[in-house]
């Protein structure tokens, strides 16, 4: 495998995976993914040999599971079903350490950990419900939907945008109680905001007439996107939901899954196969960061510490990919940033090599001091743009 990034292993599941969790504390060397039978496969990544083991494998559901997540620092894993329970499993013995059954009155497509004590959790009848672990019992629901609940993201309490929201989330995150907010997707073709302090529905889209499959939150808060049935990545201003700002077409099938890099960056797994790396206003696609054949991508996961990116497929593997890179500064960059606004009569780098580099480039981690004179600018942007076509052309080269 390249430096640059590239597939490390890939794991073949007894049956096709559903979903797919890094341990919140291995660094990427120990990951689950959830199978169409109910059983959910542990699964070692040796990084050295880059080789995928089988270590043991959970009987957790009589039907399908569907979604999973680690709880209590990666000790406890909790799952949901087509059977309409949710289960803690111990992961270090596999036993299985609470059951909660008919959790919902339809089955669980969308299982996410908010914390230690408390998940959240969507089913097919649009309905959702947050629970506290503690009691086992949830702490309230919503019902803002008519079709599946496909994806929920959890906008932490100390991102909550109005005062009296920010009030009531500070209030119940210090009772240790649900804090925050959830935007939550569906195949219904919205998308809906709700607070988990005052149990309001704080807003809802208009129908697009496209069934949402994924969704996250970025530019610090400021922009909601949705990926869609029809390849569509809708873009939404935070709180304000009833229509969308912008759209990005593109994805010639459906987006699956998202993942966030950081504020101005995700990844999408697609029905095509293909994971993007696509940057959000401006609108881009940035690179590939690798693909499974022609065959869906359901989920994905990033590592903690972001070096490691898992895909789940319907050709039943679970592909590691090095997307470390992702996070790192260009020397290439480092070095323009200290010549550019030295002198203002220096010389324009030189980039003959430019027409002979791959394009598809890496996008910028951050950005340059303010630049004075026209000129400069110019120079600028013509370097970075070389700068990151060297960079795209390692990186696929390692492919």
């Amino acid at each position: 495998m390249d430096s640059e990034g590239g597939e490390s292993c890939s794991a073949i599941c007894a049956e096709q995976p559903f979903d797919v969790r890094f341990h919140p504390t291995k660094n990427g060397a120990l990951f689950c993914a959830s199978l169409v039978t109910g059983e959910v496969e542990v699964w070692e990544h040796s990084i050295e040999d880059e080789a995928c083991t089988l270590l043991k494998t959970l009987k957790c559901h009589d039907d399908a599971c569907r979604s999973i997540a680690f709880a209590n620092d990666g000790a406890l894993l909790l799952s949901g079903g087509s059977d309409r329970s949710i289960l803690a499993s111990d992961v270090a013995t596999g036993a299985a350490v609470a059951r909660l059954e008919n959790a919902h009155k339809a089955a669980i497509n969308k299982l996410v950990a908010l914390d230690a004590n408390i998940l959240a959790t969507g089913d097919d009848d649009g309905v959702v419900k947050v629970w506290d672990t503690r009691t086992r019992r949830a702490c309230g629901s919503f019902a803002p939907f008519v079709d599946f609940v496909s994806d929920i993201y959890h906008v932490p309490a100390s991102a909550a945008a109005d005062v009296d929201d920010a009030v009531a989330n500070a209030a119940s995150a210090a009772a240790g109680n649900p804090a925050g907010t959830l935007v939550v997707a569906s195949g219904d073709g919205t998308i809906a905001h709700l607070n988990l302090a005052t149990w309001k529905e704080l807003g809802q889209s208009d129908n697009l007439e496209d069934e949402l499959l994924s969704c996250c939150v970025m530019k610090h808060g400021k922009k909601a996107v949705a990926g869609s049935q029809g390849g569509i990545l809708n873009i939404f201003d935070y709180g304000e939901w009833e229509d969308i700002s912008d759209r990005f077409p593109g994805h010639p099938s459906s987006i699956d899954a998202i993942v966030k890099v950081d504020e101005d960056t995700i990844l999408t797994g697609s029905a095509d196969g293909l994971i993007r790396v696509i940057n959000i206003h401006p609108n881009k696609m940035l690179g590939l960061v690798g693909e499974h054949g022609e065959m869906p991508v359901e989920r994905m996961d990033l590592s903690v510490g972001n070096q490691w990116l898992a895909t789940a497929s319907h050709d039943r593997s679970v592909k590691l990919w090095s997307v470390g890179y992702l996070w790192e500064e260009d020397d290439d960059e480092d070095d323009l940033k200290e010549k550019v606004g030295e002198e203002e009569e220096e010389e324009e780098e030189d980039s003959d090599d430019s027409d002979d580099d791959g394009g598809g480039g890496k996008r910028k981690r951050k950005q340059g001091k303010k630049k004075k004179g026209k000129n400069k600018v110019k120079d600028a942007h013509a370097a970075r743009a070389d700068a990151k076509k060297r960079t795209a052309k390692k990186f696929f080269e390692g492919l």
